[in-house]
């Protein structure tokens, strides 16, 4: 269902630069109301209700006046879609449209005698056509309304599968593109709100896409909790400096090993030994640090027994303590002090800690690490038991050691393992010129893992699985639809190419005459076919005839009637039966008595809302009897507590209209009295003049000449007082209490502006605003005085409620 809301009008006509939303709106609460689907629209002549008309009919036709300069409008549908001044003629709305332009397009003999009436057709009768028609259409069903049949009701059921298959759809697909977005960006738990983490301050929906298919991917292998927990500490990582570590080692083992040996062997000649201290070792070492501590004096006595140590006992030790085994034992000291500083040295042979090394290597280093240690400890041993084998000799140095020993060192392995290390160490140092690459890497290891526990998590797949069925169930209702809507618009194709077999042109008249007839009673005024031949076809025209004859002399209320019947009768042409389009009916009522307006309301009551035969309507009145009738069109129920119709007033304000909701007294009371009676309060009540309100004083005196004669009259009825020619002013001096001054002003303002017959001269100078409000004020003051009920009911009427002091 399409129907029009709201219409903006820059320029066209006496509209300039009228805004919907600002000029449209309710009180209290100031809220934009729109177009319903039945509208009534209230405006005086020449306001701008034939303006807007137009460009309703404008979607009709497809074509606007040219005489329109730079047209600029906007007409704003239900679905927010807009049509303007360089689209309408596209616009695909059904609008019928009946106003002065349709009379004079269709009628144009009520302007012009020698002119025709344009001929329409309506169906006629052909028995064996309406048989085919009929089976097509029972068939097809019944497509009016909400009780829609056969195939029509297929159609509509496809329509609300198709519907609600298609929000089910969108649901299934919104619900998980919930769950991508709040995994991409939305929440602290999204992947862009733990960019440190996983390296993506701009990620995305799309950019999660991307990762969903990675991680699906066969070929994909996500990092376990062991890498995970690596590359947690590696994107924690800070820039270590570069580490030049050495290890300086010299084999001392092997450089002293062959040596120490053949020391540890080398036998002392024993023949001048005393022989007790070759076999007491301990014994040997006493005499040994007695002899050194003697031999710097021969002649003291000995420190221990305090005897002189005779010449004979010195030549006896010098012999046991003879050069050689001096020699000897001074090769081993020196080789015992050599290995002892190794092993000291040894101590210092240690990797680097693992701090300074990156998380990367540190398993590396660890094995390396390892078997450095190991092999140190090896050289260790070999280093103690040459120390511990000197050790020996030199408690016994007289006793050759024989050894056969097997070295545990190998000093290819301890050199290949610290080769390792130096790699590692290299290794290390390289990764720091790749540090954030290598970060980058360990954080979209990270958010690829991230991503596969999440899909895994909301069962990706399965839910995609779930929407593709889904969407190929959606696809092939769609194209039932469209295989079911094609067959049935191929029908209806078919039913309109034998329609038009049917075309009666004659059947149009007859139903405008029906109208004339029923409605209006007119008996001796009817259209009348007449059919021609024109070069060899035949040719139908409309006349007007009465009494048979043509009527050439209609009167502006017989051409009023006749056109609109002619339109009403048109809605059931070829191309509108059946249909329910949109329409607009502007001022039916031209010079017609009070029977005549009642029967043009029957019309439309009857023909148009009782057998809704419209999408919308708007219907636009200058007449208050016509309006009070329209109160009472069956207008459609509430539609979940809405009303569907509304009121407006087109207001002409100088040399410019604007579209304002009709205020209550017309909308509610519908009576000119109240309408004349607000101009009035209006005038009294303006603090300024100005372009918007100065209407209402340029009008005053007609204004308040009608309402004083109406208020009058019904206050004083007497026949007496009409007898005068002075009638009226008797009844106003009485309902003004015999106030001479205030009637004299009154009729002077009423009469002076409400006529220019022999004061031609009024005219050409301004109106005396200060004047007019004051004689407004003392019809009001007169009006409270003489019955406050009357006034208070007035006031209620047109909306105001006055503040009591």
């Amino acid at each position: 269902m399409t129907y029009i809301k709201k219409i903006n009008i820059n320029n066209l006509g006496l509209y300039q630069n009228f805004q919907w939303d600002v000029s449209v709106r309710d009180t209290p609460g100031n809220n934009v109301k729109e177009f319903k689907k039945e509208n009534i629209i209230y405006g005086r002549n020449y306001s701008g209700k034939t303006t807007l008309s137009r460009i309703i009919r404008a979607l009709e036709t497809k074509v606007i006046s040219p005489k329109y300069i730079n047209p600029q409008f906007e007409i704003v549908l239900n679905d927010n879609s807009t049509i303007n001044q360089s689209n309408f003629s596209a616009n695909s709305l059904n609008v019928r449209c009946y106003n002065e332009d349709f009379i004079k397009e269709n009628l144009r003999f009520i302007i012009d005698n020698s002119s025709d009436i344009k001929p329409f057709a309506i169906l006629g009768e052909n028995n064996e056509i309406e048989e085919q028609i009929k089976s097509i259409k029972d068939e097809l069903g019944d497509s009016i309304g909400d009780s829609k049949t056969l195939k029509y009701k297929e159609l509509e059921d496809l329509k609300l599968l198709v519907q609600e298959k298609g929000k089910e759809v969108e649901s299934l697909k919104s619900a998980l593109e919930t769950q991508l977005s709040n995994k991409a960006t939305r929440g602290t738990d999204s992947i862009k709100q733990q960019h440190i983490k996983f390296g993506e301050i701009n990620y995305n929906i799309t950019r999660l896409k991307q990762d969903i298919e990675t991680v699906l991917d066969d070929a994909f292998i996500p990092i376990d909790s062991e890498q995970e927990a690596m590359n947690l500490q590696k994107i924690a990582e800070v820039q270590k400096a570069n580490i030049n570590y050495e290890i300086l080692f010299n084999n001392v083992f092997d450089e002293c090993v062959e040596e120490i040996l053949k020391l540890l062997k080398q036998p002392l000649l024993d023949g001048n030994k005393i022989s007790e201290l070759l076999y007491n070792n301990e014994l040997n070492q006493w005499v040994k640090t007695g002899y050194e501590l003697h031999s710097k004096d021969r002649e003291c006595e000995c420190k221990f027994c305090g005897n002189k140590i005779s010449s004979y006992r010195w030549e006896q030790l010098d012999n046991h303590f003879d050069e050689e085994s001096k020699k000897l034992e001074l090769s081993l000291n020196k080789y015992k002090t050599k290995i002892e500083s190794e092993l000291e040295n040894s101590k210092k042979y240690i990797l680097p800690s693992l701090d300074l090394f990156y998380i990367n290597f540190h398993h590396d280093l660890e094995e390396c690490n390892n078997e450095f240690n190991q092999y140190l400890q090896e050289y260790r041993t070999d280093l103690e038991f040459l120390l511990t084998k000197i050790n020996d000799r030199l408690k016994e140095i007289h006793r050759p050691i024989e050894n056969s020993y097997t070295p545990l060192f190998n000093e290819e392995n301890f050199r290949s393992t610290i080769t390792k290390f130096y790699e590692i160490r290299d290794r290390n140092n390289s990764y720091s010129n790749q540090l954030n690459d290598n970060k980058i890497q360990a954080k979209k290891e990270l958010r690829l893992l991230e991503v596969k526990r999440f899909v895994d998590t909301i069962q990706y797949s399965r839910q995609k699985e779930n929407i593709e069925v889904n969407e190929l169930e959606l696809n092939e209702k769609k194209i039932e639809l469209t295989n079911l809507d094609g067959y049935i618009r191929a029908k209806e194709i078919e039913i309109e190419e034998l329609t038009r077999q049917l075309n009666n042109e004659e059947e149009g008249a007859r139903k405008v005459n029906e109208y004339l007839q029923n409605y209006f009673g007119h008996q001796s005024l009817e259209l009348q076919a007449i059919e021609e031949e024109a070069e060899s076809d035949k040719k139908i025209r409309f006349n007007i005839v009465r009494n048979g004859s043509i009527a050439y002399h209609l009167s502006e209320g017989e051409c009023s009637i006749i056109s609109f019947c002619y339109f009403m009768a048109k809605l059931d042409d070829v191309h509108t039966a059946g249909q329910q389009p949109i329409i607009f009916i502007d001022d039916p009522i031209s010079s017609l008595d009070t029977n005549h307006i009642f029967y043009v309301y029957s019309l439309i009551n009857n023909e148009l809302f009782i057998k809704k035969r419209f999408e919308q309507i708007f219907i636009s009145t200058h007449n208050l009897e016509f309006l009070k009738y329209l109160k009472r069109l069956n207008f459609s129920p509430k539609v979940q507590g809405h009303v569907q119709n509304e009121h407006f007033i087109i207001n002409r304000y100088a040399n410019h209209s604007t579209i304002n909701l009709m205020p209550s007294y017309l909308k509610d009371y519908v009576t000119e009295f109240n309408f004349l009676f607000e101009q009035i309060y209006k005038c009294a009540k303006a603090d300024i003049v100005n372009d918007e309100n100065h209407s209402i004083f340029y009008n005053f005196g007609n204004n308040a000449r009608k309402f004083l004669e109406a208020l009058l009259f019904y206050k004083y009825p007497s026949r007496i007082d009409n007898q005068t020619k002075n009638a009226n002013s008797k009844r106003l001096l009485k309902y003004f209490g015999n106030n001479q001054q205030a009637t004299i002003l009154t009729e002077r303002v009423n009469n002076e502006l409400s006529h220019l017959e022999e004061i031609f001269d009024r005219g050409m100078i301004p109106i005396e605003i200060p004047e007019l409000k004051k004689v407004a004020q003392f019809i009001l003051d007169k009006i409270k005085e003489n019955d406050e009920d009357q006034y208070n009911a007035l006031l209620e009427s047109i909306g105001v409620e006055e503040s009591v002091v």
